[in-house]
């Protein structure tokens, strides 16, 4: 008799609390699951269970031994099931949440290529920043940027963005560039604002090897950055937004990098999070493998970190 079943043996007639149940439940004879459990216990050199005239009982080492089990045939249950599931289609409905506006200008775009690939998947998407409840809403996966304190989701991590300063060739050509700081102060200043609390977001910079954070006197604030983007397009004042919502703009020279050397080192993590489940469904399983080529492929053209 292999380990295996031995294993299976001994905790069937622990369960029981009885050789001839466990036997009749296993089809074979309870002299056999006796003696099994005899030899298991005697290449283990402890006694696993207690045996009386009317029924088993654990042994505080085989208690012990009983959970180590346990573990071992979950885990090769869940191996089971995943290799299983690898195999299969992914099909039915994908309900997801992108944030706001990395799901918009970066995710969006590349869905239909996720529904081309995958026919028998249909997308249910919604796009803000709140906090949800995944489990309570019916939601598979989010794609969020940050960190998440929730134990009772799986982040998978993708890439990292940091911050950005910038403002557009014609503002700078009007109103000059500036090079410390305190010469920032002076200008005009396009800034973020928090939906919840109506607060503006502080400016984050590097100095002496110190982070900064700085409070500028900015003349606009909204709460939306894509109206913030395309406000310091047109010239409206500096901004320092997060670099996937700026690289493009960079790239294609509407906006233009100021106060470099005072860039902050902080960067702030882009995951998708899904419930932690036993198994992960074969539709979540693809969105994440999706998700990690697109952001591979951001990170060639320096959209993300």
């Amino acid at each position: 008799m292999d380990k295996l079943k031995s294993l299976i043996v001994f905790m069937r007639s622990a369960q029981c609390c009885s050789f001839s149940v466990a036997a009749r439940q296993l089809g074979m004879a309870p002299s056999a699951v006796s003696r099994a459990v005899l030899r298991l216990e005697d290449e283990l050199g402890v006694r696993l269970l207690q045996r009386t005239t009317r029924s088993l009982t654990l042994t505080e080492e085989g208690n012990r031994f009983y959970e180590h089990c346990q573990q071992i045939l979950n885990d090769l249950e869940e191996a089971e099931l995943e290799v299983k599931q690898s195999q299969s289609m992914p099909i039915g409905t994908l309900r997801l949440d992108l944030s706001f506006v990395f799901g918009k200008m970066h995710i969006a775009p590349a869905l239909l290529r996720f529904a081309a690939q995958y026919p028998e998947v249909n997308l249910n998407v919604s796009f803000n920043d709140r906090l949800i409840d995944l489990i309570e809403e019916g939601i598979d996966a989010t794609v969020r940027i940050g960190n998440s304190s929730d134990s009772s989701l799986i982040m998978h991590h993708l890439a990292t963005t940091g911050f950005i300063t910038c403002a557009s060739p014609h503002y700078l050509a009007q109103y000059g560039t500036p090079t410390t700081l305190t010469e920032l102060l002076q200008h005009r200043c396009v800034s973020f604002i928090f939906q919840q609390t109506r607060r503006e977001a502080k400016w984050k910079f590097e100095l002496d090897g110190k982070a900064v954070n700085l409070s500028v006197d900015s003349y606009l604030q909204f709460d939306n950055s894509e109206v913030i983007l395309a406000a310091v397009i047109q010239g409206a004042g500096m901004v320092q937004l997060p670099k996937f919502i700026v690289a493009q703009a960079i790239a294609r020279g509407d906006l233009q990098p100021i106060l470099q050397s005072y860039a902050t080192q902080l960067r702030l993590p882009i995951s998708v999070l899904y419930p932690q489940k036993r198994y992960l469904s074969a539709k979540v399983r693809v969105f994440v493998k999706f998700m990690t080529e697109l952001a591979a492929a951001l990170k060639r053209v320096d959209v993300v970190d």
